[in-house]
C-alpha cells in the first residue's frame, strides 16, 4: 500500500523508519512543515520521498497517517477529505482520541484513531528510533459505523512494526491516557514550576540529584503537544487533577501523622511495585 504521513517528529518518524524497514509499505510520501525534519527524514530512509504540501502527500495513499499536534488535526482532515484517494483510510498517533474522531466524522473521512504508547521527552525527527514503537501497546479506536476492514488495516499495520494493539472506545482511551500519561506530566510540570521559581533554586539546584530528574523528566516534554492535549482532553484530566490535589492536601495535613504516613507511603509502594511486576505479564485481549 502507498502511506502518506503528515508529520516528522519523534513519533512520525520512528513510524516511518518502522513501516520502511518491515516493508510494510510500497511507498512512503511523507510531509512536514520544518523543512528540516523534512529533510531528514528523507536522509534517514523515514520515508521515500518529500512532498510539498499535505494534500501532495496523500494524493496516492491508501492510508494516511497524521503525525501532527493534536489541535492542527480539524483543519488538517478539513483540508485533506477533498483530496483523499477513494476508499483511503486516514489514522492518527494523536495522544487524545474522541475530539479527532468527532472532526474526522465532520470531515466524512473513514478514520481509526492510532496511539502507540512510547514516547520520550525529546522531540523531532533527530530524535526519531527505529525501535521505538517496537513492544508498545497502540491503541486502536474507531466509531461503531467505522468499516472492520479499515480498523483491521490499522491493527495490522501495529503488529507489522511489532507493536501490540488493544481496542477501546475513543472516550475510555482519553479517560485512560489522562491518568496514566497526562496527569503524570501536569504533575512533573507542577514540581519543575515549584522548585525552580523559589528564591532559593540557585542553591538547591546543585543537589538535585536523580530523585529529582525522574520526578520532572516528563516536564521536557514538547510544549504544544501537551498543551493541545490538554485542550482536548481536559473533561478526563480535570476531576483526576483535583483528586491529586486533595491526596497532597491530606498529606500535607498529615506530616505529624505516624500512622497516617506510614499507611500512604506503604500502599503506594505496594501498588506500584505490583504494577512494576505485572508489567512483564500482562496479556492484551
Amino acid at each position: 500500500m502507498n502511506v502518506g504521513l503528515i508529520g516528522l517528529g519523534l513519533i512520525g518518524g520512528s513510524l516511518g523508519l518502522a513501516l520502511r524497514a518491515a516493508g510494510l509499505a510500497t511507498r512512503v510520501v511523507g510531509y512536514d512543515r520544518s523543512a528540516a525534519d523534512l529533510k531528514l527524514a528523507v536522509e534517514r530512509g523515514a520515508i521515500d520521498r518529500a512532498a510539498g504540501s499535505a494534500a501532495e502527500a496523500v494524493a496516492d495513499a491508501d492510508l494516511v497517517v497524521l503525525a501532527t499536534p493534536v489541535l492542527a488535526m480539524q483543519g488538517l482532515l478539513a483540508e485533506l477529505a477533498p483530496v483523499l484517494k477513494p476508499g483511503a483510510v486516514v489514522t492518527d498517533l494523536a495522544s487524545t482520541k474522541a475530539a479527532v474522531t468527532g472532526w474526522a466524522a465532520e470531515a466524512g473521512i473513514t478514520f481509526v484513531g492510532g496511539h502507540p504508547m512510547a514516547g520520550s521527552e525529546k522531540s523531532g525527527m533527530a530524535a526519531a528510533r527505529l525501535n521505538l514503537l517496537r513492544g508498545a501497546v497502540y491503541i486502536i479506536t474507531a466509531s461503531p459505523d467505522t468499516p472492520v476492514s479499515a480498523v483491521d488495516l490499522v491493527e495490522r499495520l501495529a503488529r507489522g512494526i511489532g507493536a501490540r494493539p488493544l481496542r477501546m472506545a475513543p472516550e475510555a482511551h482519553d479517560r485512560a491516557v489522562a491518568a496514566v500519561s497526562h496527569v503524570p506530566f501536569l504533575a512533573s510540570t507542577a514540581i519543575v514550576r515549584v522548585t525552580t521559581h523559589a528564591e532559593e533554586w540557585d542553591g538547591w539546584a546543585p543537589i538535585a540529584s536523580t530523585g529529582y530528574r525522574d520526578a520532572t523528566r516528563l516536564a521536557s516534554g514538547d510544549p504544544a503537544m501537551y498543551r493541545d492535549i490538554c485542550l482536548t482532553n481536559g473533561a478526563a484530566i480535570a476531576p483526576m487533577l483535583r483528586d491529586l490535589a486533595q491526596e497532597l492536601e491530606r498529606i500535607a495535613a498529615g506530616l505529624e501523622d505516624r500512622g497516617l504516613l506510614d499507611e500512604l507511603f506503604t500502599d503506594a509502594r505496594d501498588r506500584r511495585d505490583a504494577w512494576v511486576q505485572g508489567q512483564g505479564s500482562f496479556r492484551l485481549p
